[in-house]
């Protein structure tokens, strides 16, 4: 990111939170694709914010950019494999949903929605090992 000029910004959360259940290379895949969307629709926000919480029994990472967002219309098929609406922006427009599938299939949840203030924000949430 630093050579293409995009300051990533994280915020840790406040505790240490214990592990989650997973494939460690599928959760890597996913939050490489979030994190490279982020950078290549961005636009001149140059900037991404990555965060990690609990919220309840799970944890939630969130990756915001400050780029022009998703257009309304668009937002409900973003995670279909192959949309890629009207962006013009390289990619096959299957990793969202490559990234919604391996989510589900470690009990989470993955949406899409646009920021306040501009921009467009990913919420991954993933349950704490029981």
């Amino acid at each position: 990111f630093r050579q293409e000029g995009i300051e990533l910004r994280y915020e840790p959360g406040e505790e240490i939170l214990p592990p989650i259940s997973g494939d460690p290379e599928r959760l890597k895949q996913v939050f490489c694709n979030v994190l490279d969307n982020a950078a290549k629709h961005g636009g001149a926000g140059r900037r991404i914010d990555a965060s990690l919480t609990r919220e309840g029994t799970n944890q939630v990472v969130r990756v915001r950019d400050y780029g022009p967002g998703v257009p309304a219309a668009e937002l409900p098929y973003v995670k279909q494999k192959f949309y890629k609406g009207s962006s013009k922006a390289r990619g096959s427009g299957i990793g969202l949903a490559v990234c919604d599938e391996i989510v589900r299939l470690h009990g989470g949840t993955f949406d899409i929605a646009n920021a306040e203030g501009g921009g467009a924000v990913v919420t991954i949430c993933i349950p704490e090992k029981e």
